[in-house]
C-alpha cells in the first residue's frame, strides 16, 4: 500500500529540521558508513560529491577532517 505523503504535514512534527539545517555548517551529526564505521562530527560543508566533518572521538575531541561521498554514506543523524 503506498500512501500519498507530498503536501501532508499533518503527522511531522513542528520542529523537523530542512536539509540545509539538518547538514548546515556546524550541525552535529552522526554519520553510518557503508564500512561499519560510525564518524561523530560537525559539519564543514556539503555538496554534490559528499560530505566534509570536523570528526571527533567519543570524548569529544578533534580527530581531523573527514570526507565522506554521498555513496559511501548509509544513515545521517543529527545529534550523539
Amino acid at each position: 500500500m503506498e500512501r500519498e505523503e507530498s503536501g501532508n504535514m499533518e503527522g511531522m512534527r513542528d520542529d523537523a529540521p530542512q536539509i540545509t539545517g539538518f547538514l548546515g555548517r556546524g550541525s552535529f551529526v552522526v554519520v553510518s558508513a557503508r564500512t561499519g564505521i560510525d564518524l561523530r562530527g560537525y559539519v564543514c560543508d556539503q555538496n554534490e560529491s559528499g560530505l566534509l566533518l570536523d570528526a571527533r572521538d567519543p570524548s569529544g575531541d578533534p580527530t581531523g577532517y573527514e570526507f565522506l561521498p554521498w555513496s559511501s554514506i548509509e544513515r545521517v543523524s543529527a545529534g550523539g
